[in-house]
């Protein structure tokens, strides 16, 4: 997600994969590299910000939320000001969160029941986008069905078509099979079914 002179990911893990640090590394790259030109100076890099919403205390210090930014080791007071910053909000931790909305947020995450009107919005919103993907689901499915009976009837035109031309018996069974774009032994099995007096030679 981007904003003027800032970039922002963010998602939500369910599960500890035991690998969040070095994704939140990747994904940092990843963003520069998308945000920066070729031959572009690197001060025109945006903020960035890698948010994870995780469930279970990845890092186990009991905190409800670790930010973390790249700082001297000498010296912790001074950051090194790339402009890039990581979170990760813990869900089992958000009872000692600060902000009332950032707790309730974070307990619906966790699959608590929604509490404030802030979550509320977002359950609605959950259940419009539920809404339109399973209404996409079906329309697809009625396009699919649609596609297979309008099929169905084409190849069922062909052999009504096929069996005429048999009666009329003026056309080889090569010649019914090119003009109608079916196989010659369809042709030659429609022949079998078709109870007309046929060419012994068109029989090969």
């Amino acid at each position: 997600m981007k904003g003027s002179g800032k970039v922002f990911d963010i998602e939500v893990q369910t599960t500890d994969t035991k690998e969040l640090p070095e994704r939140a590394r990747y994904y940092q790259g990843v963003i520069d590299v998308d945000c920066l030109s070729a031959g572009q100076p690197y001060k025109e890099l945006k903020d960035s910000y890698i948010i994870f919403i995780c469930i279970h205390d990845i890092f186990g210090k009991g905190l409800p939320l670790y930010t973390f930014e790249n700082m001297c080791r000498q010296d912790t007071t001074l950051p090194l000001g790339d402009r890039t910053l990581k979170y990760f909000f813990i869900s089992k931790n958000s009872d000692k969160l600060m902000n009332e909305e950032q707790k309730a947020f974070m307990r619906l995450i966790g699959g608590e029941r929604s509490t404030d009107a802030f979550t509320e919005k977002i359950v609605r919103l959950a259940e419009d986008v539920k809404r339109s993907a399973e209404n996409r689901r079906l329309f697809m499915e009625w396009e699919r069905q649609k596609a297979y009976e309008f099929y169905r009837g084409k190849e069922a035109g062909r052999q009504e078509a096929a069996r005429k031309l048999l009666q009329m018996n003026v056309l080889s069974f090569e010649q019914i099979a090119d003009a109608l774009s079916i196989s010659l032994e369809d042709v030659k099995d429609l022949a079998e079914e078709t109870p007309v007096l046929v060419k012994s030679s068109d029989i090969s």
